[in-house]
């Protein structure tokens, strides 16, 4: 995998000239590491849909959306320069969809670039999440950059939608990109995100039994995440009692805390498994599924069954090759790396030794 990550490396920098090369390196994909659930990929910054809920102006990210500055070839280039990447089918889950809409009109021809991008030249499993309407030309058009893919839908709420997600499609909307996404053959899930307590208890069942109608695979659920200000928007429409929720103080006005959800994931997780519907951990379990991979590198699994197979000693003559001393131990279904090195060794054995083989990997310091 590392030599074939060099090689699509090499091949992506002929296609640049020097300043667009710099460019790619000097970019937060070519060095950002992933987190448990894979790389984000940013096709722009900001969003109209001015969701109460939504934390990126907390983050420092005006509303107003901007595409991100790189070609398609130079993304593709920046995340095969990555350190913690791997690249191919069983390489690092990439996710579209964070600090913006993907599918915005000014953000989704950069989107449609970089899924073909990544699709061309890298051919890692990927996926997106989005609130837009997506008609069946678009539809069509994601079928066939990658007919794998994994498709979130984001249907939080109905009676609450208008007042929680002034700018966004309404929820029939959503569930009509659902339908169109399903006819092309996309794995497509319901993002049952966020999880609020107020509105998922009366809003959520209806949007489960709506996804199931419809032919809906599985459903993600995730809890809301606030800070000082989303919760005081959020107090301020009527929705009482989250304060109680709050699984720690804030340190900060732009902290991000979570609030406890796990009695409403409960309840509609029950619901959703007698409906017929798949209940996915995590956002990356549906990209495993969706890929027909196996996965054990978190506690929130087992996701799939695929496992790949590894020999601990390539592993470790791989990773002698990056200037690394390492030691594979297999410990149950996990992997013990027992390496030379500073955190920052540490960090990229982690990344790239639990990606390569879909295990739980935990590293230390050899003696």
């Amino acid at each position: 995998m590392l030599k074939e990550k060099q090689a699509i490396r090499e091949r992506l920098a002929s296609r640049l000239d020097r300043r667009e090369r710099k460019e790619a390196l000097d970019d937060p994909h070519a060095h950002r590491e992933p987190r448990p659930c894979g790389l984000t990929i940013h096709p722009g910054r900001g969003c109209t849909f001015s969701c109460v809920y939504c934390y990126i102006e907390d983050m420092g990210i005006p509303r107003e959306p901007r595409r991100h500055g790189l070609s398609g070839t130079q993304l593709a280039y920046a995340v095969a320069s990555n350190p913690y990447t791997l690249l191919g089918r069983h390489g690092t889950f990439l996710a579209f969809g964070s600090v913006t809409e993907p599918f915005l009109p000014s953000i989704k021809e950069r989107t449609v670039e970089y899924l073909e991008a990544v699709s061309r030249s890298l051919g890692n499993p990927t996926q997106f999440s989005t609130k837009a309407y997506l008609q069946e030309d678009d539809a069509r058009i994601l079928a066939a950059i990658d007919p794998q893919i994994s498709a979130l839908v984001t249907v939080p709420a109905l009676t609450w939608a208008r007042r929680l997600e002034p700018g966004a499609p309404s929820p029939e909307l959503r569930f009509r990109t659902l339908e169109n996404l399903l006819k092309f053959g996309i794995h497509s899930s319901l993002f049952l995100r966020p999880l609020i307590p107020g509105v998922s208890e009366v809003d959520g069942p209806p949007i489960l039994e709506r996804a199931a109608d419809i032919g809906v695979r599985g459903v993600v659920m995730g809890a809301l995440r606030v800070t000082t200000r989303i919760l005081r928007r959020l107090e301020a429409m009527g929705l009482s009692g989250l304060k109680d929720r709050i699984v720690r103080q804030p340190r900060s006005p732009d902290d991000q805390v979570p609030l406890n959800t796990g009695d409403l994931k409960r309840m509609l997780s029950h619901m959703a498994r007698k409906l017929g519907l798949r209940v996915f951990p995590s956002a990356c379990s549906a990209n495993v599924d969706s890929h027909g991979l196996g996965c054990r590198m978190c506690d929130m699994g087992p996701c799939g069954e695929n496992l790949p197979e590894y020999d601990p000693e390539e592993l470790e003559q791989a990773l002698s090759g990056l200037g690394i001393e390492v030691r594979i131990v297999p410990r149950g279904e996990g992997i013990l790396a027992l390496i030379k090195g500073g955190s920052k060794k540490a960090r990229r054995v982690k990344h790239l030794v639990s990606t390569a083989t879909k295990r739980m990997v935990r590293v230390r310091k050899l003696a």
